[in-house]
C-alpha cells in the first residue's frame, strides 16, 4: 500500500544533529577530504628562487566559491615577494629600505589571492585566474585546480640553505582551514604537453588543509518541502537571519536592490539560496520522483557552478537524474552528490535575472518507507536550514 501525504509528512525529517567536530577540521561526512598546497622550486637566483604553487580541492562535496581562496603564511627569516604571476599579496608592507627593485610584498605573514580572468596576459599562468573559485574533482578536475608563481628575495639558494614558511592559513567565504605544517615530499616531475621532456623541481613541500567551518555558523540556505498532494511546508522563520521590521531593509522580489540595503529578498528566512524538495506524484512501480529547485534569491549573486549533497534514505538507490549525479561510497552513509549541466541547468543567475532558478528531477527505488525527504542538504559545501518538523498526524 502507498504511503499517503499525511504518512509522509510524518516521515518527512530526521532530526539535524551537527555533523562537524570543531577545532580538528575534521568532516565525517567527508574524512579525508582537503586542500593541499603544494610548493615546487623550479629555479634559482642571486637571492632566492623561483617557486610555482599549486592549490587542488581534494574535497567531495564542497567547492570555493567566489570572492575565492586567500593562502597565507609566515616567512621563516626576513625573506620578501620580489614578484608574482597568477595571483597577488593584499598587501605590501614596510618595502621603505628598497629604492629600487620594491617588492611586491615585504609583510612577514603575506596573504595572497587569485587573480580574476580579465587579468592581462602577461599576468597569467596555467591555472590561475578563476577569481579564486575552486570546484570539486567531480565537477571539473582542470577548475579544481589553481596555480601562481612567486620569486622569493632574501631566501636560501639551495636546497640546504631554503627555509620552508610557516604558519600556513586557508581562508574561503565558506569557512576556515586547519593547516599541517609543510612536509618535504619527493620533487615534482614536470612532463611536457608533447611528452618530449621532463623537468624535476629541485624541492618540493606541501601542506594540507581540513576544513573547519567558521565559529556563530549561520546557514546561507534553507530547504522546504512540499508536494503534488498539496503538502506544504517551508523554510523555517528566520533559518538565516530573521526578516527586518523595516521592509526597505531588504529587496523587493521585482527590481534590484537599492544602494544601501540588502541584496537579498525579503522572506520569512532571509536566506539569499532557497531549495525546494518537491514529491511528485508520477511513480514507476518501485521507482519514485522528486524535483528538486534551487534558487537565487539574491540581487547581487550569481554562481556560474553548483553542487549539492543530499542525505536520503533511499541513496545509494537514484535511479535516474537529469543532472549529473554520484552517490557516495555506503560506509559514508546515504548520500548523492548533485552538480549541473552545462547549457542546461549549470549555473544559478541573480534574482531578476531569468535564470535564477536551476531545477532537475531524480528518482529513487525502494519501498513506500524509503518516500521520506532528505535529512540533510548542503549546498556548495555548506549545510542548509531544514524546515520544521511537523507535528505528528499532521495534515498539513
Amino acid at each position: 500500500m502507498e504511503a499517503t501525504p499525511c504518512t509522509l509528512l510524518s516521515l518527512c525529517l530526521l532530526s539535524f544533529t551537527a555533523i562537524f567536530t570543531g577545532a580538528s577540521g575534521d568532516d565525517p561526512l567527508d574524512p579525508t577530504g582537503n586542500i593541499t598546497v603544494r610548493w615546487d622550486v623550479m629555479s634559482w637566483t642571486p637571492d632566492g628562487y623561483v617557486a610555482s604553487v599549486n592549490i587542488t580541492n581534494y574535497q567531495r562535496y564542497r567547492m570555493v566559491t567566489e570572492p575565492g581562496w586567500r593562502l597565507g603564511w609566515t616567512w621563516a627569516r626576513k625573506e620578501v615577494i620580489r614578484s608574482a604571476v597568477g595571483a597577488r599579496p593584499l598587501r605590501r608592507g614596510d618595502c621603505s629600505k628598497y629604492e629600487r627593485d620594491v617588492p611586491a610584498s615585504c609583510m612577514r605573514s603575506p596573504t595572497v589571492v587569485d587573480l580574476t580572468a580579465e587579468a592581462s596576459s602577461r599576468d597569467k599562468i596555467d591555472g590561475c585566474c578563476k577569481g579564486g573559485v575552486l570546484l570539486t574533482k567531480l565537477q571539473d578536475a582542470r577548475k579544481s585546480t589553481a596555480g601562481f608563481r612567486i620569486a622569493v628575495g632574501n631566501a636560501g639558494t639551495t636546497n640546504a640553505t631554503v627555509q620552508i614558511p610557516k604558519n600556513y592559513t586557508l581562508v574561503t567565504p565558506g569557512g576556515e582551514y586547519s593547516c599541517s605544517s609543510p612536509k618535504i615530499v619527493r620533487p615534482t616531475l614536470f612532463v611536457s604537453p608533447d611528452l618530449r621532456m621532463a623537468t624535476m623541481a629541485f624541492m618540493t613541500w606541501q601542506v594540507v588543509c581540513r576544513y573547519s567551518p567558521l565559529r556563530g555558523y549561520k546557514p546561507p540556505c534553507c530547504v522546504s518541502l512540499s508536494s503534488d498532494q498539496g503538502m506544504k511546508i517551508p523554510c523555517a522563520t528566520c533559518a538565516c537571519k530573521c526578516k527586518p521590521s523595516d521592509a526597505r531593509s531588504c529587496a523587493p522580489s521585482s527590481g534590484k536592490s537599492e544602494l544601501g540595503k540588502s541584496p537579498v529578498q525579503c522572506t520569512n528566512h532571509m536566506c539569499p539560496i532557497s531549495i525546494n524538495w518537491h514529491l511528485l506524484s508520477k511513480s514507476e512501480g518501485s521507482v519514485r520522483w522528486f524535483e528538486v529547485s534551487i534558487s537565487d534569491l539574491n540581487h547581487h549573486a550569481n554562481y556560474t557552478d553548483w553542487i549539492l549533497m543530499i542525505q536520503h534514505p533511499a541513496a545509494q538507490k537514484l535511479a535516474r537524474a537529469n543532472t549529473n549525479y554520484w552517490s557516495l561510497p555506503p560506509k559514508l552513509g546515504s548520500m548523492d552528490v548533485l552538480w549541473g549541466i552545462e547549457h542546461y541547468n549549470r549555473g544559478l543567475g541573480p534574482l531578476g535575472s531569468g535564470h535564477s532558478t536551476a531545477k532537475f528531477k531524480i528518482s529513487y527505488k525502494g519501498s513506500s518507507g524509503n518516500w521520506n525527504f532528505s535529512s540533510n542538504v548542503f549546498f556548495n559545501g555548506n549545510r542548509c536550514a531544514n524546515p520544521p518538523l511537523p507535528q505528528q498526524g499532521s495534515s498539513t
